[in-house]
C-alpha cells in the first residue's frame, strides 16, 4: 500500500502543517465575517434608534399634541431633573431591591418545591390541580391582597415579585424532572445506581436546561411584579414616581419613567447573557409560563 508521500509527493508532516494553515485561515475568515456582521447589526440598530428619535421629535407637537406624546427633548429634561435632584436614584434603589429579592426568593422557592414534586410523580399529580388554580389567578390581582396582608412597605412588593417568578420557575423545573425518559431511569436502576446517583447523573442534568431557561426570563418578570406593587400602593419606587407624574398629567414624566424601567430591563437582559451561553450546548427548550 502506498503512503501519502507516494500519492501526493508531500511528506505527511507537511500535509498536516498545510491542513493546519487551511483551518487557521478559515477560522480567521469566519471570525472576520462575524465581526463584520456584529458591526452591521450595531450600526443598523443605532440608525433605527436615531431615525425613531428624529421622527418622534418632529411628530410631537405637529402631528400629535404634546399632551399625548412629549418630545424626546422634553423627556430628556425630565430625566435630567430627576437625576440632578436625586429622585431617580432614590426611587430606583427601592425598585431594584424589591426586584432582586423577589427574583431570589421566587426562584429558590420554585426550585426547592419542584425538586420533590418533580421526582415523586404521583404526589405531583395529586397536587397539580391546586397549582394550576393558583397559577390561573392573574398575578396583578394578587397585588391588593398582598398589600392587605403585609402593609405598604417593601414586603408586599417583594412577595408580588416572587409570585411573578415562582410559577414560571416551578413549572419549568418540574417539566425538566419529568422529561427524563422512564426507560433511562429503569436502565440506571438495573445497573445498580442508587437514588442519589440517579439524581446526580440523570435527573439533575436533564432538568438544568429548563431551570436555566426559566431563570433567564424571570428577572424582568420580577421587575414587573415590583413595579405593579408600586403602582397599586406605594410612596417610593420607580412605579410610584411614574404614577405621581401621571397624577400631575406630566406626559414627559410618565414617558421618562417608562424609559427608565425599560432601560433597567435591558441591562438585566444583558446580565443574563451567561445563562444564554450556558444553554447553547443544550437542545432547544420550550419555556412554559413566559415569553422571551
Amino acid at each position: 500500500m502506498r503512503d501519502a508521500t507516494h500519492i501526493t509527493g508531500v511528506p505527511p508532516t507537511d500535509l498536516l502543517s498545510f491542513g493546519d494553515q487551511v483551518l487557521a485561515e478559515e477560522r480567521r475568515r469566519f471570525n472576520a465575517a462575524n465581526r463584520d456582521h456584529r458591526r452591521f447589526l450595531i450600526t443598523a440598530r443605532l440608525g433605527v434608534f436615531a431615525a425613531a428619535l428624529i421622527l418622534w421629535e418632529v411628530a410631537s407637537g405637529t402631528i400629535i399634541r404634546h399632551f399625548f406624546i412629549a418630545a424626546p427633548s422634553t423627556v430628556s429634561v425630565a430625566l435630567y431633573r430627576w437625576a440632578v435632584s436625586g429622585e431617580l436614584w432614590y426611587h430606583a434603589q427601592f425598585t431594584l431591591t424589591a426586584t432582586f429579592l423577589g427574583y431570589l426568593f421566587g426562584s429558590l422557592a420554585g426550585i426547592l418545591l419542584a425538586w420533590p414534586l418533580g421526582i415523586m410523580r404521583t404526589l405531583y399529580r395529586i397536587t397539580e390541580p391546586y397549582f394550576l388554580v393558583a397559577y390561573s389567578v392573574p398575578a396583578v390581582a394578587m397585588g391588593p391582597v398582598f398589600i392587605l396582608w403585609f402593609g405598604l412597605g417593601m414586603t408586599p412588593k417583594v412577595v408580588l415579585a416572587s409570585y411573578f417568578v415562582f410559577f414560571i420557575v416551578f413549572i419549568n423545573t418540574v417539566t425538566g424532572f419529568q422529561q427524563v425518559p422512564q426507560g433511562l431511569l429503569d436502565v440506571t436502576r438495573v445497573m445498580g445506581a442508587s437514588r442519589i446517583d440517579t439524581l446526580r447523573t440523570v435527573i439533575f442534568p436533564n432538568a438544568i436546561p429548563y431551570v436555566l431557561a426559566a431563570l433567564r426570563i424571570t428577572l424582568p418578570a420580577a421587575m414587573i411584579g415590583a413595579v405593579v406593587g408600586e403602582f397599586i400602593a406605594s410612596n417610593r419606587g420607580l412605579g410610584y414616581l411614574t404614577r405621581a407624574a401621571a397624577s400631575r398629567y406630566s406626559t414627559a414624566g410618565v414617558i421618562a419613567g417608562v424609559l427608565v424601567l425599560g432601560g433597567i430591563v435591558l441591562v438585566m437582559s444583558l446580565m443574563l447573557r451567561p445563562l444564554r451561553h450556558a444553554l447553547r450546548w443544550q437542545d432547544a427548550v420550550e419555556v412554559k409560563g413566559g415569553a422571551d
